[in-house]
């Protein structure tokens, strides 16, 4: 899922459905990079991304991305302006707190450094879970998840706990430090003001693709 909305951000002022759109320029320039191209025009981004072209040099210019006559935007340019925006050529180091499956998936996945996202600790309340190893990381305690914060500055964590768990377990990550949440529970946590949450609704995704599959069927058998 996509975030609804931009965390607040001091420096350009872009819509909500441009920062909707930054992973897939992102995600374009990369790979087009990847492969060896130096430029690519609008009309290919929004062919791509099956929007208006006039609407990709809107988003450009709101990134104050220039492009060149006859050629277009220069990839490695956009990809970093967009890294430079997100920030992520900046490192940031998070917490899973949860090992079940999913914060063990979370914690092997190796797809986050390139972005910038570092795991640096698991963390668990189970006593059996405690003190095993998950890649190259011991699950430690999750009543040592302040001092962690505090001691390393942790700015996020990933949630990863069951529903009534949630809540609590935010409280202790915000009063130790934490500013952001990556919370995939079902739970919608409060927060103070200047901490941001991202919700991964696992569950409300999959009923939505229900409810298309569902609709599927009906008109397929409609037309019977």
């Amino acid at each position: 899922m996509e975030p609804v909305s931009p965390p607040p951000k001091a420096d350009k002022n872009i819509s909500k459905a441009t920062f909707r759109r930054l992973p897939h320029y992102h995600q374009i320039a990369s790979t087009y990079e990847g492969i060896g191209r130096k430029y690519i025009s609008s009309k290919e981004l929004s062919q791509i991304l099956q929007i208006n072209e006039t609407l990709v040099r809107k988003d450009m210019a709101d990134l104050e991305i220039r492009g060149r006559q006859n050629l277009g935007y220069e990839i490695q340019t956009m990809r970093k302006m967009i890294e430079d925006y997100l920030g992520l050529q900046e490192i940031t180091e998070a917490l899973i707190v949860g090992a079940g499956h999913l914060g063990k998936a979370l914690a092997l996945y190796h797809g986050f450094e390139p972005y910038g996202l570092r795991i640096v600790g698991l963390l668990d309340n189970d006593p059996e879970k405690i003190g095993t190893s998950v890649g190259p990381y011991e699950v430690l305690s999750v009543f040592r998840l302040a001092s962690i914060v505090e001691r390393h500055r942790i700015k996020l964590i990933i949630l990863t706990v069951p529903k009534s768990a949630a809540q609590e377990v935010t409280d202790i990550a915000v009063a130790a430090g934490v500013r952001a949440v990556w919370n995939f529970t079902p739970t919608e946590l409060r927060v103070p003001e200047g901490v941001y949450v991202r919700n991964e609704q696992i569950i409300a995704g999959f009923m939505t693709l229900s409810y298309f599959l569902k609709s599927i069927s009906e008109n397929e058998g409609a037309g019977k």
